[in-house]
C-alpha cells in the first residue's frame, strides 16, 4: 500500500511540475507581452538613420561591448535591424532553452529521489540553475544526505550539485 502511494505522489508530483513548465513557455503569451524586435530597434534607434550605434544598443541591457561585437556581423561599427533581430532572438531562444532544461533536470531529479524507499524526498527541495544543482531541506541521516546527492549527480545535464541538506538530530 505505501509503494502505491508513494507511485501516486510521484505521478501527480511529475504532472503538475511539467504542466507548470509547460505554461510558463507558452510561446504566445511570449509574443504578446514583448514588443516585436522591429519595434524595438526603432526604439532604440534615437538618431532615426536605420542602425544602431553602441551608445544607441546598450540601452538594451542584452548589448554589451563584447555582445555588439559579436551582433555586428559586417564589422562597420553599427547595427542594423538585421542584424539587432538575429542575435537578440538567438540570444532570447538560448535563455529559453537553458530554462527548460533546467525544469527537465529539476523534474528527473525530483522523480528520482521519489523512487528512492529509503529517502524522505517530500522534505527535500530542488532547484537547478545552469545546470547546478542546489538540494535543501531535512533528511534523517548523513547516509540519506549523501545517497540524494549521488542520486541528482547522475542525472543527464547536471554539472554540479551543491548538497545543503541538513541532517535532523
Amino acid at each position: 500500500m505505501k509503494t502505491s502511494i508513494k507511485t501516486n505522489v510521484l505521478a501527480a508530483t511529475f504532472i503538475c511540475i511539467t504542466s507548470t513548465h509547460a505554461m510558463a513557455f507558452d510561446t504566445d503569451e511570449i509574443k504578446d507581452n514583448q514588443a516585436p524586435l522591429s519595434t524595438e530597434f526603432n526604439q532604440l534607434d534615437k538618431s532615426g538613420d536605420g542602425l544602431l550605434s553602441f551608445t544607441e544598443a546598450s540601452e538594451d541591457k542584452l548589448f554589451t561591448k563584447k555582445r555588439f561585437a559579436k551582433a555586428d556581423v559586417d564589422k562597420d561599427g553599427t547595427l542594423d535591424q538585421d542584424e539587432y533581430s538575429t542575435y537578440k532572438s538567438k540570444a532570447v531562444n538560448k535563455n529559453v532553452s537553458r530554462v527548460v532544461d533546467d525544469s527537465v533536470i529539476t523534474t528527473k531529479a525530483k522523480e528520482e529521489l521519489l523512487r528512492a524507499k529509503d529517502i524522505k524526498s517530500l522534505q527535500i527541495s530542488v532547484e537547478t540553475y545552469k545546470g547546478e544543482v542546489i538540494l535543501s531541506g531535512f533528511v534523517e541521516s548523513a547516509a540519506m544526505k549523501a545517497k540524494a546527492e549521488k542520486i541528482v549527480a547522475k542525472i543527464e545535464g547536471v554539472k554540479a550539485v551543491k548538497n545543503s541538506l541538513e541532517v535532523k538530530s
